[in-house]
């Protein structure tokens, strides 16, 4: 008789402590493994208020504006806000037309050349037109145009970066 209580106590104390440790284990788990799938501040790829419309100038020529996300949250972190990146901002027939400021042959910083009215990448010799397109040097692809939209007078741009050296645009 005191070989089956040995052997329930056993089995008892077994099934128990499984119990416990599955208990324990779920939630540990899913707070390690829960930052797998959130986007981090790198390249938000939502929605990000720019500036306001009056900021950009109505005669077409490009201005440069940083992209600021209000509250990024990277993995468990919580953070004030921070520039991501920047974008080119141009009224094209009636519209607001952004595009990325990072070079797309290896990722340099893009800028405007007034009195050549392109844009060129001072690090490779690329240089693009007022489109956007390739006008000279390596880089494969023209700049890249992001999304823009207007609400309640401010421009909102889908802030992503795409992967450098591809002819192809690829987010990254």
């Amino acid at each position: 008789m005191a070989e089956d209580r040995r052997t329930i106590l056993k089995v008892l104390t077994s099934v128990l402590g499984t119990g416990a440790a599955a208990a324990i284990a779920g939630p540990a788990l899913q707070a390690v493994l829960s930052p797998l799938g959130k986007v981090t501040v790198s390249g938000s790829g939502g929605w990000v208020p720019v500036c306001n419309l009056e900021a950009v100038p109505e005669d077409g020529g490009p201005v440069n504006v940083q992209v600021v996300v209000a509250e990024p949250k990277d993995a468990w972190t919580k953070m004030p806000p921070t520039t991501v990146g920047a974008v080119f901002l141009m009224k094209k027939a009636g519209k607001v037309v952004a595009y990325s400021t990072v070079c797309p042959h290896l990722g340099c910083g893009i800028d405007y050349q007034p009195a050549a009215g392109q844009f060129a990448c001072p690090c490779h010799e690329s240089s693009f037109d007022a489109e956007g397109r390739v006008a000279a040097g390596p880089s494969p692809r023209g700049m890249d145009e992001l999304e823009t939209e207007i609400k309640d007078g401010a421009v909102h741009v889908r802030f992503m970066k795409f992967k450098i050296g591809s002819a192809e645009k690829v987010p990254a």
